[in-house]
């Protein structure tokens, strides 16, 4: 005997769509670059997508990207824009994430009724997070047809994104209840190898590609140029050495990924 259908129930490619589409995460002021990409990230495990970027203070891609393995398309297509208007312009709806209760006429609910809202209507729904400090000021907030608040025990504080996974979690589970079919997708990080069956040990080791390979030649010269290595040398020379040397070493393309990070890391950090 089939079983009855759920209430609610869209079915997989309405509800892939309200969570690809549909909900559009905001991050107000993000103090932390990093936290914008483990935001990607967070956003990226759950199903969603649409992230836009409130007037950030200081704001660095490079190590935004550090924190968001396998999510940095997410961080390269969102939105950047000045003030929560244009954040939320288009949107049928928005919901602003507060720990504070605050006295206002705005209704307020609690993760499983902001999930609720998502699939319920017509248009884009916005999620506002503020920054890692005190929040959301009363004047973005303003923007809020309603509130929502992440249960927690005494301290309700959270990192803005543990918020928005946690309540991605609740969005991602609502989708599932009413039909959403999660499925396996791309590589885990940006370089390295898919998805699939851990290799074994008697595996053979698969020599990087040189395609894979000169860009990690680039972001070798480009960390050795900002470390004033190359003054007194010429560049064409150490290119062509380093090419060499790489290539003898036949990198495969998870020491291949693991450089180009560790490279990253040292320009973010001599910028800094």
């Amino acid at each position: 005997m089939a079983e009855p259908a759920l209430s609610g129930a869209l079915g997989d490619e309405a509800t892939r769509h309200v969570l690809r589409e549909g909900i559009v995460v905001v991050l107000v002021r993000p103090l932390q670059s990093g936290n914008v990409g483990a935001t990607a990230r967070a956003m990226k495990n759950m199903g969603l997508r649409r992230l836009v970027v409130v007037a950030p203070p200081a704001f660095d891609l490079d190590r935004a990207r550090w924190m968001a393995p396998g999510a940095e398309e997410l961080l390269n297509e969102a939105a950047y824009v000045a003030t929560v208007a244009e954040a939320v312009a288009g949107c049928r709806y928005v919901i602003a994430a507060t720990a504070r209760r605050r006295h206002s006429p705005w209704p307020t609910m609690e993760s499983e009724g902001c999930a609720l809202r998502c699939f319920e209507g017509e248009g884009p729904v916005a999620l506002l997070f503020g920054p890692e400090d005190h929040g959301l000021a009363n004047d973005e907030i303003a923007h809020a047809h309603a509130l929502v608040h992440i249960a927690t025990d005494a301290h309700a504080s959270l990192n803005v994104s543990q918020a928005v996974l946690l309540l991605g979690s609740f969005i991602h589970t609502e989708a599932r209840r009413r039909g959403f079919v999660p499925r396996v997708e791309g590589p885990g990080r940006r370089g390295g190898p898919g998805r699939g069956p851990a290799p074994h040990a008697h595996d053979a080791r698969l020599t990087a590609p040189l395609g894979d390979v000169e860009p990690l030649v680039t972001e070798w010269m480009e960390t050795l140029d900002l470390s004033t290595y190359l003054v007194g040398h010429e560049p064409l020379l150490v290119q062509s050495t380093l090419r060499r040397i790489l290539e003898r070493a036949t990198l495969d393309a998870g020491e291949v990924s693991i450089l180009r990070g560790q490279l990253r890391k040292l320009r973010w950090k001599m910028r800094s």
